[in-house]
């Protein structure tokens, strides 16, 4: 489940990286000049929100409420960038908006995959859901390129939406799937 869980994050990063901005500038018409400042602002503000997020998992038993909120509220952003009528301008702070929520998420994050650990098998546990970021990098451009190719900017912003929702069950999964650790071989 940390895997999946991983796996879908990752697809959200590629997403937002790779082609989340270029379908804004496409939908909203905004300058080529701010188009880098979207993804510049988003990891900024990505950036102050895990200082803040590291706040917020003080309490390891509100990690799935903290994720969950957080990738809301940036699914929310995201459905409106995709959706509504937005001028060019407000592009760029709706992505540092949609980065702070994002942000906020990664402590907890981290503590839930901590939390749902076996004692003893942290390096095997964390070893697969790592692979789960590469794998999701590696995948996203496949569907996402697919659907740049195609011009379809809305369909895009619906995936990320999507694919944030995927993540937000799969938070509320991670704790309840705990397996125990297997005994030592002798």
């Amino acid at each position: 489940m940390c895997f999946a869980f991983f796996f879908w994050y990752a697809v959200v990063l590629s997403v937002v990286q790779v082609f989340a901005p270029e379908a804004a500038r496409q939908l909203h018409g905004v300058p080529v000049s701010l188009v880098a400042l979207c993804l510049t602002l988003y990891m900024l503000c990505s950036a102050g929100g895990m200082v803040l997020g590291g706040f917020l998992a003080a309490d390891p038993a509100r990690c799935e409420r903290v994720v969950g909120l957080g990738l809301g509220v940036a699914a929310a952003i995201a459905l409106l960038i995709g959706f509504a009528s937005l001028p060019a301008a407000a592009v760029p702070a709706l992505f540092g908006a949609m980065g702070f929520a994002v942000g906020i998420v990664a402590p907890s994050r981290d503590l839930l995959v901590k939390r749902s650990t076996p004692e003893n098998a942290t390096g095997r546990v964390y070893g697969v859901v790592y692979a789960g970021l590469d794998i999701g990098q590696a995948i996203a451009p496949l569907v996402f390129g697919m659907l740049m190719d195609r011009q379809q900017y809305r369909a895009v912003w619906l995936g990320l939406v999507m694919v944030l929702a995927v993540l937000i069950a799969s938070a509320f999964k991670v704790r309840r799937v705990r397996r125990t650790a297997l005994a030592p071989a002798s």
